[in-house]
């Protein structure tokens, strides 16, 4: 992201648009990262509207604008783990109401279900290092240079990182008898 650090001086000076513009670039990124910590998708965006308007709020206070990436991630984390301090009552979704209400074909929605249930089972099941790189290439569909810059850490430990990630994963398949020895 070469051009990260004018963007964020901007911002700092108060510039709105520039600000827009972080949030634009980072807000698949930082609900991708909360959904590996939270295993809810809804949760995590709340997560990681809650951690933009922190980081805008102190915005004043980043010293440095190329750091700007690791500290919106820590912001992330930080109302990620405030969300899992909470004791809240399971809400469901309307969706889920709605198709309890009239189902149209019953046995494809519970096997949606169960699909769903079994591929977040198995992301849940992995390490925490492991769930982050799998959710943020996997799902949120960012390079290992763009998780990289996120998680503060260097492209070769993303792709280790996701290289273990496969392997504990078909690891858990054996385990389960779904899969193969590989």
């Amino acid at each position: 992201m070469p051009d990260l650090i004018p963007l964020v001086e901007r911002a700092k000076a108060g510039d709105p648009t520039a600000f827009n513009e972080l949030v634009y670039r980072f807000q698949d990124m930082t609900t991708g990262y909360a959904f590996s910590v939270l295993g809810d998708f809804h949760l995590a965006q709340d997560a990681s509207q809650e951690a933009f308007l922190e980081v805008f709020r102190h915005l004043d206070q980043l010293r440095l604008p190329q750091a700007f990436p690791g500290w919106l991630r820590k912001a992330v984390f930080k109302h990620c783990d405030r969300i899992k301090r909470r004791k809240t009552v399971p809400i469901l979704p309307l969706k889920t109401v709605e198709g309890l209400a009239s189902p149209n074909d019953t046995a494809a929605i519970v096997e949606a279900k169960v699909t769903k249930a079994i591929v977040l089972d198995a992301v849940r099941a992995l390490s925490d290092h492991h769930r982050a790189v799998m959710t943020l290439f996997y799902i949120k569909d960012l390079t290992q240079k763009e998780i990289a810059d996120f998680l503060e850490v260097p492209v070769t430990t993303v792709n280790a990182r996701l290289h273990g990630a496969r392997k504990e994963a078909q690891r858990k398949e054996v385990e389960y008898g779904r899969g193969r020895p590989a």
